[in-house]
């Protein structure tokens, strides 16, 4: 049988997650302009291999149109990154949100069954 959401959600540590969030933003954001810098180099989806036996100037145009393709890869893993981290903190913004409004309605309630329990201890006295 699995495990009702509460008992998993209960097991991650909330408070560490939100103590980090604008580390983890802040990080993403210098690495996505430490990779942004640097000019990306059109590079060719399908890049052939070259054979060893290969010019040394065909080997070079395969590595660096290789390098290209990586560099592209790695600049698009930065955005994902950056997308990730500001989700990351827009959620960690939305649960402190919550919990203020959570406390705020227990304080309402508890001030709520203050109110009923006065009114039927006058309304038991009488």
């Amino acid at each position: 049988m699995a495990a009702p959401w509460s008992v998993l959600f209960s097991a991650i540590p909330w408070s560490d997650v939100i103590a980090h969030a604008p580390t983890v933003a802040k990080g993403a954001k210098k690495l996505w302009q430490k990779v942004g810098k640097r000019p990306a180099a059109d590079a060719p989806a399908d890049v052939p291999m070259e054979a060893p036996g290969a010019s040394p100037e065909a080997r070079l145009a395969a590595l660096e149109a290789r390098l290209a393709e990586s560099d592209l890869r790695q600049q698009e893993s930065a955005e994902l990154l950056a997308a990730l981290a500001a989700q990351n903190a827009d959620l960690v913004h939305a649960v402190d949100e919550l919990q203020r409004r959570a406390r705020l309605l227990g304080a309402l309630l508890g001030l709520a069954l203050l109110i009923g329990g006065g009114a039927l201890v006058t309304t038991l006295l009488r």
